[in-house]
């Protein structure tokens, strides 16, 4: 149990000290509702990747409060690099502005880091509006679902 949780502990550390800095996107363009803005963004989320990582994203109805599907593609699921997770959090963003929260984050940045190396063919990544926002390890140590 100790060493386990000392891995685990250093894969947390390291991956915290790799999340590189993207330029924000813009609200107001994405507020417009226009499907070339949307696109716009996304590619402005991710300069550095020639592929998106995030397909879709569908908001959910829960009895507990709004869900957040979030769809990686095949690229996002199995190749996009570790230090990509900020742009890939970017892109979600662009596609839905109103899931920028840091709770929401969080989770995000935990099932990219985890729960898509465990399954890999997970359907979908799920951010709950709802949720505690309790810091990106505490988020880790609940398996990215924090209560």
């Amino acid at each position: 149990m100790i060493r386990s949780l000392t891995v685990l502990t250093v894969t947390v550390s390291a991956v915290l000290l790799a999340a590189p800095a993207h330029a924000a996107t813009s609200d107001d363009d994405i507020r417009t509702g226009q499907a070339d803005r949307a696109v716009l963004a996304r590619l402005q989320a991710a300069p550095d990747l020639k592929q998106a990582i995030i397909d879709h994203t569908e908001w959910l109805t829960d009895p507990k409060g709004p869900r957040l599907a979030v769809f990686p593609t095949e690229y996002g699921r199995t190749s996009a690099p570790a230090s990509a997770w900020a742009s890939a959090w970017n892109e979600v963003v662009a596609l839905a502005p109103s899931a920028n929260q840091r709770n929401m984050k969080d989770q995000f940045r935990c099932h990219y880091d985890f729960a898509r190396a465990a399954a890999p063919d997970k359907p979908s990544w799920n951010l709950e509006q709802w949720r505690p926002d309790v810091g990106y390890l505490a988020t880790v140590l609940a398996q990215c679902n924090p209560s």
